[in-house]
């Protein structure tokens, strides 16, 4: 889905930055608890942010029983709880690096190498959510993987550009030109420049501008999303898509610039 040499242009800071907010979680802005583990002994057991760790074992032998006491018992300043054992990490390390091959898409990587965790479900552990699910970037699209490229295929035309837009306050908060190649790999990847194409106004006015922006730049626009800043978030947080498109109304819109099974030229 991810080309493994794709193209990131005209990147706007603040309309990337949102775009990653909206979209993207990262561990590493949690407040964390974490212990590190010798063969059981606790090593270390600090909590991100310097505060006191209530009830911090010397040894811990159930890793999964421990990770939700210390949440339990340290909650209110807690987003997760992290325990491993240092020889896990850096067997996890080594396996993450030895699983990349030239030739496949970088998103493939990537999550295969959040699945790989499954495989030190017993020294690598997270509380209240699985590693998997908790540790590095985490998409925020309630959906998983495979459903999101099941939606590509369905509604993404080959060799076509698609653009997502987020307004809030009159202007457009944030957003995404992806382009397409023919086997539905994004190649390129940019923003709306508030430079070159006016940000403010309508809904309505400020997308024909980022379209014909995007024209101009990519080629033709197959696809546009397009919604409020709070319908957006509510659409991302929804596991019901279809329900959620249909509450939302207006306020979160998909439309096809190009007819399905047309090649754009």
């Amino acid at each position: 889905m991810l080309h493994g040499d794709v193209l990131m242009a005209d990147i706007d800071v603040d309309q990337w930055r949102n775009a990653q907010n909206l979209v993207l979680r990262s561990a590493k802005e949690a407040k964390r608890l974490i212990v590190m583990l010798e063969k059981g002994e606790v090593v270390k057991c600090v909590h991100t942010t310097g505060q006191p760790v209530i009830g911090a074992p010397q040894r811990v032998d159930d890793l999964s029983e421990a990770a939700r006491s210390l949440y339990e018992a340290n909650a209110a300043g807690t987003d997760f709880v992290l325990i491993l054992e240092r020889d896990a990490a850096d067997e996890y390390f080594s396996a993450f690096q030895n699983a990349w091959t030239a030739d496949e898409d970088l998103d493939v990587f990537v999550h295969r190498t959040y699945a790989l965790l499954d495989d030190y479900a017993d020294s690598i552990v997270t509380y209240p959510q699985p590693a998997r699910e908790t540790l590095g970037l985490q998409w925020r699209l309630g959906a998983t993987y495979e459903q999101v490229e099941m939606a590509i295929k369905a509604m993404v035309e080959p060799n076509s550009t698609v653009v997502l837009a987020v307004h809030h306050d009159q202007s457009l908060w944030a957003s995404l030109i992806l382009t397409f190649d023919a086997d539905l790999k994004i190649v390129s990847i940019g923003t709306a420049d508030p430079s070159l194409v006016d940000i403010h106004g309508t809904r309505a006015e400020v997308v024909e501008r980022l379209v014909t922006f995007a024209e101009g730049r990519e080629g033709k626009v197959g696809l546009v999303v397009d919604a409020t800043l709070d319908a957006a978030r509510e659409f991302l947080a929804a596991s019901d898509k279809r329900s959620a498109r249909a509450k939302l109304g207006e306020a979160f819109s998909i439309s096809q610039r190009c007819p399905l099974g047309v090649r754009p030229g």
